[in-house]
């Protein structure tokens, strides 16, 4: 469980490196858990979208995304986040250190107005099956930084996979981002898929981002 915190924690790390620096305290309490219905299946393949295979998982994504499997195509993913401005050599220099801490990382190559990077990541970790869903997403949500906002929370079914849905917002040296994070349960396996982006671009890319969610398949 701790690891899977910390690979969580990271995941966070790197969407606050794409936005900016310093964080500032603030946290507010999150919503009960809400069931919803059955989100129905994706096609298998989506028109001027590209799959991204890695570690016995597939999600699909915009073809304007780049990554992946960073095992394979590290270099090129980090030479392309370095290609986009100085401002994002922080971030390219994390990814280049800490490749295995993902399954999949890619980014949206059309940057929006406010400048910040669109990007998403799948995480996992094996886990004793007396960790449920809720107990996952009380403990993800205590080790957000103060500056974290947990919005909405919700249990659901994603493409048949039991799953946790969080809606984080923050703020830091003024730039907001907010990001969406599913928890994926299969088996002994946590699966998260987290979207992150800034603020003002999050309600726009919102149903890509659920889109994207529908297609995420783990291949036994």
């Amino acid at each position: 469980m701790k690891n899977i915190l910390a690979k969580f924690v990271f995941t966070v790390s790197i969407l606050i490196t794409t936005l900016a620096c310093a964080l500032s305290p603030s946290i507010l309490p999150t919503k009960e858990p809400v069931t919803i219905p059955t989100i129905e299946i994706m096609p298998t393949t989506i028109p001027g979208w590209e799959k991204f295979e890695a570690q016995g998982v597939e999600l699909w994504l915009p073809e304007s995304y780049d990554g992946g499997n960073l095992k394979e195509d590290l270099q090129t993913v980090v030479e392309k986040i370095k290609s986009l401005g100085p401002e994002y050599e922080n971030m390219a220099n994390v990814i280049e250190q800490n490749p295995d801490m993902f399954a999949i990382w890619a980014f949206d190559s059309n940057i929006g107005a406010s400048g910040s990077l669109t990007s998403t990541a799948i995480t996992f970790e094996k886990v004793m099956s007396v960790v449920t869903i809720d107990t996952y997403l009380d403990a993800a949500s205590s080790q957000l930084p103060a500056s974290f906002v947990v919005t909405d929370r919700q249990i659901v079914t994603l493409n048949g996979y039991d799953a946790g849905r969080l809606v984080i917002e923050f703020s830091i040296s003024g730039t907001n981002g907010k990001e969406l994070m599913y928890a994926i349960k299969n088996g002994n396996t946590f699966w998260v898929i987290t979207y992150g982006t800034g603020a003002d671009e999050f309600d726009q890319r919102l149903s890509e981002f659920e889109k994207s969610a529908l297609t995420f398949k783990v291949n036994d």
